[in-house]
This record gives C-alpha cells, sequence and structure tokens, in this order.
C-alpha cells in the first residue's frame, strides 16, 4: 500500500499516528505539501517512472492567506490525464482521491468530484477516516474486477497472453484492435496498454491468499519458539536466514517491494566491506526509507547486572550494535553512495538501521532505560524483537483481510 498525503508539514505525525494505529506502517506513506509537489510527483514518478499508488490524500487550504494545496485543482488534474502509471497497467485518471479536512463539509464542498469527503475528528477518533479511506481502495480494486469482466480476461492466465489461443483466436481482433473503444466506454481502470495486451497483475491482493499470510506468521512463531538448539551447525544463518529467504512476505509486508541479502558493500575508505544481512527496497527511495536489517538470535539478552543501580548491555547485544552502527556510518558517508547506488540500483540517502534481537518481555521490563540509552549511544537505530516483527505481521493481515475483495 502506497498513499500519497497532500497536507500540511506538520500534519505529518498525525498521519503517521493515525495509520500505525491501524495496522499501516511509515513507509506506506508518502508526503507532499503542495500542490505543486503533488503534480511533480504525479508526472515524474507515475507518468514518467509508471510505479505505483493506491491513492491520494489531500487537505482543504482555500481559508488560508496561501492556499499551497489547492485541493480543489486536484481532480481536474488528475482527470487531464489519459496516460498510465503502475507498470503500465492502469490509467492515472482512476487513482482514488479523497478529501480529508478541517472545514465544514456539507453543503459546501461537492460530494461527487471526490472518491469520499471526510471532516478531520479533532477529538482523537479516527475510526470513520479509516473505514471511508479502506471503503474507496475496496471500490476501486472491485471496479478493476469489473474492467476485467468486460475484457473478458478474468481469472485467465495472461502470462505471455499474446500466444495463448483465445488472444490469438478472439482478444487481439475483437477487443485490443478496438482498445479505444473498450478505454472509453467498457473500463475504468486498466490503461490503453493493458487492453492493447493484458499482462500479468502481480498486486498482493490479487495473487496472495489469506491463508498463505496466516500460514507464514504461524510458521515464524514457531521458528523462533520451537526451533531446534543452537549449536555449531544450526545457527543464524541456517535457522533464521533460512526461514526469511524462504517466507520473504515477512520482511517486506506492504512496506517494502524487494530485499537485498547479504549484498557485499565495498568501503573506498576503510577499504573494507561491510554485508548486511538484508537490505530492504522501496520503490521510492527519494520519498521512503531503504532499511539495512540486521538478523540476530531471539535469545540475545539486551542487558547484565539489571538488579544493581547501573544495568549494562550485555556484551553480545552491544556488539549487534555496533555492528549496525557501522552500516549507519556507512551509509551516511558520501564516498560510499556510488557504491551503493551499484549494488542497490537506486541512488538514496534515505536510510533506517534495524536490529531485529532478543524478545519483547525483556525490552518492556527495560522500558525506559531501554530507549535512553539506545538513543543516547546509538540513536538512529532501532530495535525490534521477534514478537515486535509478528505484531507488524499480524497488523499487516489485518488491513489485508479489511481490503480483500471476493473475486469469484
Amino acid at each position: 500500500m502506497k498513499i500519497l498525503i497532500n497536507d500540511f508539514k506538520s500534519s505529518e505525525e498525525t498521519y503517521k499516528n493515525i495509520f500505525r494505529n491501524y495496522g499501516y506502517e511509515e513507509n506506506e506513506l508518502i508526503f507532499c505539501n503542495s500542490f505543486e509537489k503533488l503534480k511533480l510527483f504525479i508526472v515524474e514518478q507515475l507518468e514518467n517512472k509508471k510505479l505505483h499508488i493506491d491513492a491520494i490524500i489531500t487537505n482543504e487550504s482555500s481559508a488560508s492567506n496561501v492556499d499551497s494545496l489547492q485541493a480543489s485543482k486536484i481532480i481536474r488534474f488528475r482527470n487531464s490525464f489519459d496516460t498510465s502509471y503502475s507498470k503500465e497497467n492502469f490509467r492515472i485518471s482512476s487513482i482514488p482521491v479523497i478529501l480529508y479536512t478541517n472545514i465544514e463539509t456539507r453543503g459546501t464542498v461537492s460530494q461527487d468530484i471526490w472518491q469520499a469527503v471526510i471532516q478531520k475528528n479533532k477529538v482523537g477518533q479516527h475510526d470513520n477516516f479509516i473505514l471511508e479511506f479502506e471503503n474507496a481502495i475496496r471500490t476501486w480494486r472491485k471496479r478493476l474486477i469489473t474492467d476485467l469482466e468486460n475484457l473478458e480476461i478474468l481469472n485467465k492466465n495472461i502470462h505471455n497472453f499474446q500466444e495463448s489461443t483465445f488472444y490469438k483466436n478472439r482478444y487481439k481482433n475483437q477487443i485490443g484492435k478496438n482498445f479505444e473503444n473498450y478505454f472509453v466506454l467498457k473500463t475504468g481502470i486498466v490503461s490503453k496498454e493493458f487492453i492493447k495486451l493484458p499482462t500479468p497483475l502481480i498486486y498482493d491482493w490479487l495473487i496472495i491468499k489469506r491463508k498463505e499470510i496466516e500460514q507464514s506468521i504461524m510458521k515464524f512463531n514457531s521458528t523462533y519458539n520451537k526451533h531446534i538448539k543452537y549449536d555449531r551447525k544450526n545457527n543464524e544463518r541456517t535457522i533464521l536466514h533460512k526461514f526469511f529467504n524462504q517466507n520473504k512476505m515477512i520482511l517486506l509486508r506492504d512496506a517494502f517491494i524487494d530485499l537485498e541479502y547479504e549484498k557485499n558493500l565495498y568501503d573506498l575508505n576503510e577499504k573494507t566491506n561491510e554485508e548486511c544481512d538484508y537490505i530492504l527496497k522501496t520503490e521510492f527511495p527519494e520519498f521512503l526509507k531503504t532499511t539495512f536489517f540486521e538478523v540476530k538470535k531471539e535469545d540475545v539478552t539486551f542487558y547484565v547486572k539489571k538488579k544493581t543501580k547501573r544495568p549494562q548491555f550485555s556484551s553480545n547485544y552491544l556488539s549487534h550494535l555496533e555492528q549496525v552502527w557501522r552500516y549507519k556510518e556507512y551509509s551516511e558517508r558520501e564516498d560510499n553512495q556510488q557504491e551503493i547506488e551499484f549494488k542497490l540500483g537506486y541512488k538514496t540517502e534515505n536510510f533506517d538501521h534495524i536490529l531485529l534481537a532478543g524478545r519483547k518481555e525483556e525490552k518492556l521490563e527495560m522500558k525506559d532505560k531501554f530507549s535512553g540509552d539506545l538513543n543516547r549511544m546509538f540513536n538512529g537505530i532501532e530495535v525490534v524483537t521477534y514478537e515486535e516483527l509478528e505484531e507488524l505481521n499480524i497488523d499487516y493481515f489485518d488491513k489485508f483481510n479489511r481490503l480483500s475483495i471476493e473475486v469469484e
């Protein structure tokens, strides 16, 4: 899920908190704070690069001294496109746009032109906002299914579609050659390119079943709770890495598009190499985080001497933090940017650095000291426990279920 939000910069943390409470992650939210930036994003990221977003949310600023958001122009701008986005699969003019504003909307805002009009709730209750937002997403998905039905390809295998008997005997002449007519009269979501020659739609909600996500989460729980005892042959790589490599969804969810495993990065200054376990990649490196994700054992002890006045980081935990800190230092050095761009396939200076280790019980036990010590000694490093990673995936599963539609 990728959501483009056009609102004042001061509102960004509010959006993050709202969406977090309903199972969304920060790396699903893309912020711009003016109509001009939104226009540039649509042209550069969607029309030119053919990347994917699921919806646009905009506030309204006509009462301000400077109407920077210009919500009233967004629909007109979106509708001016007959070109495509999302790997040329969909038309830009179909992207759901939701007005989310402080102004009184009843009788003052034309409801018909928006996919939803929602008045901001000042008392902190956001159930209706999420309900209306997710209704707009489901409506768009249902319209796509209707398009596929009208193109007579719903539930058909369209891999190498041009080689199929159906394409040669019917689709090519009856539908493909009449793509303009189908674009205007019989579809509302798919692009001209897609109508001419359909290609596989590789989107989680179309290709992944609920049971697959549920089973992956159950396997993850079993892996970190019930695996065989660690020894020289059975270690992080043979147990934990093996699981993640076979169940990438646990790391990617809706927040990342792909990952690199043990990618070797050369440090020009130090004449050494860094090799983080996983680098989690995004489609939008200019706007969203690329994450260095280091995996350590679930039995890591965070603190020793807990009953004394000065509990200390355990030697193992300290060593793990120092390792992730080296990745942070590496990614922040300008001399390494060319190597990072070459190895990841894109340029970015926008990184997160996460250590997966330990159990939530101890993290909560040392709650105040845990965050204080981490920020003081390793500011910018996030430590995620195994239970917390499982909870992220449960949130993803719940959201997936809420947004799912029945495809017959």
